[in-house]
């Protein structure tokens, strides 16, 4: 090829990749967004996904394998506009009015990774899950560790009073998620605290007085949990907390900016873990 055909062939290349990425960039600006209609039927098929999904589950608790209630309504509903188009919603079981697990189901419409969920323990025994009595899920150990707050104020004698100790005591908490979902290094997300508990709860028959689950999430979605409980330990009443994960990768937890809690990321192969994730069929339209 002499040098003036060679350079007529890179100018011909040249102009056929800027035609190329012209017409990538106005077809993506031609993109339409998500319209109302269109996430307003993705809501409702990720609802009808979900009603038809948690009636399969059974979850026992302890040796006697004594079954959880499911609460039917929804603590939260969530979406997470950083991971992608997705809606979800999270669900407590609880046994005596305290919670043991937590599940989030949710699907991601874009990117089309569909229908999935996570269950986590807030047990302090080990639990065993079916789903359409096939098993699923056997947590063999506690699923949290109840640790002193430090420094925490006496249990106040009436629940508007608690409940307000308990929003100062969250406050000091903070959370932060090494996001690996799109960068192998993993990406540190510092995580909001919702200052609404999503579930307030009391059990005499497990010790504790009051009690009430607070989350750290990414748009409306939760990531980490955190449990304070007034507990009554040999004859003293307490204050305790606990950090539950619902993420698989590494998440980390501070009180007053001193590290508490740390956990690595997730294997999803394993199902005697207190967490899990799993991707689920879909139930057929009627």
């Amino acid at each position: 090829m002499t040098a003036r055909a060679a350079r007529i062939a890179f100018l011909q290349c040249c102009a056929a990749a800027m035609v190329a990425m012209a017409f990538a960039t106005s077809t993506l600006a031609e993109e339409p967004e998500v319209s109302k209609s269109q996430e307003s039927e993705e809501v409702r098929e990720t609802a009808r996904l979900i009603q038809a999904e948690s009636p399969r589950w059974i979850i026992v608790m302890g040796r006697e394998a004594a079954e959880l209630k499911l609460d039917p309504k929804p603590i939260l509903r969530w979406t997470n506009p950083a991971a992608g188009r997705m809606h979800g919603e999270l669900y407590v079981w609880t046994a005596n009015g305290r919670p043991e697990t937590v599940m989030s189901l949710y699907k991601v419409w874009e990117p089309a990774w569909g229908f999935a969920g996570e269950l986590q323990s807030l047990s302090l025994t080990n639990l065993t899950a079916t789903r359409d009595k096939a098993a699923e899920w056997k947590c063999d150990q506690p699923g949290i560790t109840l640790r002193d707050v430090p420094d925490a104020p006496t249990i106040g004698e009436t629940a508007p009073r608690r409940l307000q100790q308990m929003r100062a005591m969250a406050d000091n908490f903070s959370a932060v998620l090494l996001d690996s979902r799109q960068n192998a290094k993993a990406e540190q997300q510092a995580l909001r605290l919702l200052m609404k508990p999503l579930y307030r709860y009391s059990s005499p028959s497990s010790g504790v007085a009051d009690g009430a689950m607070f989350a750290f999430v990414l748009g409306t979605d939760a990531e980490v949990i955190l449990l304070l409980e007034a507990r009554e330990t040999n004859k003293a009443s307490r204050w305790q907390y606990a950090l539950a994960r619902l993420n698989s990768d590494e998440l980390v937890a501070s009180f007053k900016e001193k590290e508490v809690w740390r956990v690595g990321r997730a294997t999803f192969e394993d199902r005697h873990t207190p967490y899990i994730f799993m991707t689920l069929s879909e139930s057929p339209r009627p």
